[in-house]
């Protein structure tokens, strides 16, 4: 059998429906040499069945769940190709996706990895502006520590870059793809196809949208460790990084506090002033989050009502700007 030019990989946990609108937008690929493997994890809806029979013919591996890092390493373990390119079972793909990304490797010898910008659109395919952020080429590890604007759908690259670090790391129930293009970027330079080729639908059940406060906690965690490890190799600017580590805690705060986490809040707080932040929205979250974890930890539930209306005004000058340090400003 013939080694194909790309290996498209598709992981995918219950959602019969969107995986085939996602092979569908694979079947109308200009470039026709590729093969497709889709990782079911641990599906209960009948998704292997229910896709058989796709035009694409994909090659169906199915395990029990665990989780986006595992199937895509899965993934890259049985491609036959060289190239492979990522798509999750809920995006799509323009129909030139591959022509463009395949072209732009060939063109550029020295660059072994592509990635774009996506476009968000809703459900009836309709685009939902102002949710995109910058994209960048080249050596990108400072700007890509600072703001995650690489999408797993949009990335096109070597199989043996991706090898050559173990895979994602299938510890991290989300942003295990930021953590894999950070380790990359340090060694690699990123190409950037300008054009939007990949399609992002949003939907209430997306993964990074669950548990928010979970996610930005291992974002926070994934961060720290690159930074605190010296993996950047120089190539991370420590005022960029603590700037970023201390926007990153206080959100993940934040987002643990609204859920009633309050010990982790707190400690979301001390790693913030760590970092350099502070400000009166740092302040009184870390003391309120501080005495409702100590109140909690003995058996009490009171709610001091002064100090939740300390909170609420600090996100109220946030919400108009009267509050302007940057230094712990989230992003948006």
């Amino acid at each position: 059998m013939s080694k194909p030019l790309v290996t498209v990989i598709i992981p995918t946990h219950n959602r019969l429906a969107l995986v085939r609108e996602a092979l569908d937008s694979v079947a109308e690929q200009t470039v026709r040499d590729f093969e497709v493997i889709v990782v079911d994890d641990g599906s209960t809806d009948g998704t292997a069945q229910g896709i058989t029979e796709h035009p694409t013919q994909p090659r169906i591996i199915r395990q029990s769940r665990q989780g986006p890092a595992a199937a895509r390493d899965r993934g890259i373990q049985e491609a036959r190709a060289d190239i492979i390119a990522f798509l999750d079972s809920d995006d799509l793909w323009h129909p030139t996706k591959l022509e463009r990304f395949i072209h732009a490797l060939d063109s550029n010898p020295g660059t072994r990895i592509f990635y774009g910008p996506m476009r968000p659109i809703n459900a009836d395919g309709v685009t939902v502006p102002g949710r995109t952020k910058p994209c960048h080429a080249g050596w990108i590890t400072e700007k890509l520590f600072c703001s995650s604007f690489v999408h797993v759908p949009t990335i096109v690259c070597y199989k043996h870059i991706i090898t050559r670090e173990g895979g994602f790391d299938q510890s991290l129930p989300v942003c295990e793809d930021y953590e894999l293009w950070l380790r990359i970027s340090v060694k690699e330079q990123f190409g950037l196809v300008e054009e939007p080729l990949a399609f992002r639908r949003l939907h209430a059940d997306r993964l990074s949208k669950r548990c928010m406060s979970r996610n930005l906690a291992v974002k926070a965690r994934v961060l720290r460790s690159f930074y605190e490890s010296g993996a950047a190799n120089g190539q991370l600017g420590d005022d960029a990084a603590v700037a970023r580590l201390a926007r990153v805690c206080y959100v993940a705060g934040r987002a643990a506090f609204r859920e009633g986490k309050f010990r982790r809040a707190a400690e979301f707080c001390r790693l913030c002033r760590q970092y350099g932040g502070g400000g009166i929205r740092a302040l009184p979250l870390a003391w309120v989050a501080g005495t409702l974890a100590r109140w909690t930890q003995n058996g009490r539930s009171p709610v001091d009502e002064h100090a939740l209306e300390a909170v609420h005004t600090s996100e109220a000058h946030e919400a108009d700007g009267t509050e302007h340090d940057s230094t712990i400003m989230p992003r948006r």
